[in-house]
């Protein structure tokens, strides 16, 4: 089976755990390798360039669409974009870039992406993949509930029940489960337990402050992190 390399360029550490990951679930994905800092990804594109390029945009020393315009022509892989805003999706489509992500990055657009970038190059892969299920229906006294897991911002633990945290506030309910039944039900490519009470989905994960995690969508909830959980999160051994 082909391998094919790529290379993450962003400022961000948090955000290039999250695509790391979500990376490693495709079987024909070879090394990958990662940079915080601009100069240092054009650097090693000189010297080597990978056969895909996530590249994220808005970066302190160097933007990423200077740096890809900026690299000669025989040394541009084909290159995704990412980033938190959809300003430079137009500046990306005159660049003819294999697509363009809003973070956070979810695993399937991320693999679509991958393929479209190698298309490029004129590689077509067919990668099969475990279809994990998309949410879970919930019996409650009068009516059954689907929870699409996309919508499942956290889960907290409270006594013998759990606290699914949803997109929308108003959404939040209480189920009888064990956290650790919680834990089995939810797609691993995402949801990871961070603290003794609490699993969050990264998707919704921007960054974390005082181990604390920092969730725009919803700001109200406080969900501290423990030593244990950044292990698990950054997939340390």
């Amino acid at each position: 089976m082909a391998k094919y390399d790529v290379m993450i360029i962003d400022d961000d550490l948090f955000d290039i755990r999250k695509a790391e990951k979500a990376l490693k679930g495709i079987p024909q994905m070879g090394e990958v390798k990662s940079y915080t800092k601009a100069i240092d990804g054009f650097n090693a594109i000189i010297d080597c360039p990978p056969d895909v390029l996530l590249l994220d945009v808005e970066m302190p020393d160097m933007s990423g669409l200077d740096l890809y315009l900026t690299l000669p022509v025989d040394k541009r892989p084909p290159v995704i974009l990412y980033t938190k805003t959809e300003k430079y999706s137009y500046k990306g489509i005159k660049m003819a870039v294999a697509d363009y992500l809003i973070k956070p990055v979810s695993f399937p657009d991320l693999y679509i992406a991958f393929k479209r970038a190698l298309e490029q190059k004129n590689i077509t892969v067919k990668i099969d993949l475990e279809i994990e299920p998309s949410g879970q229906w919930f019996k409650f006294k009068n009516t059954d509930r689907f929870i699409k897991f996309s919508d499942v911002v956290a889960i907290a633990s409270i006594k013998n029940y759990v606290i699914f945290h949803l997109r929308q506030a108003e959404e939040d309910f209480e189920y009888r489960l064990t956290m650790e039944q919680a834990e089995q039900l939810l797609p691993k490519r995402t949801f990871v337990r961070v603290h003794r009470g609490f699993i969050v989905n990264t998707d919704f994960t921007t960054k974390i402050v005082d181990k604390t995690f920092v969730l725009p969508d919803r700001p109200d909830l406080q969900l501290k992190v423990s030593d244990v959980g950044l292990k698990r999160l950054y997939n340390i051994n």
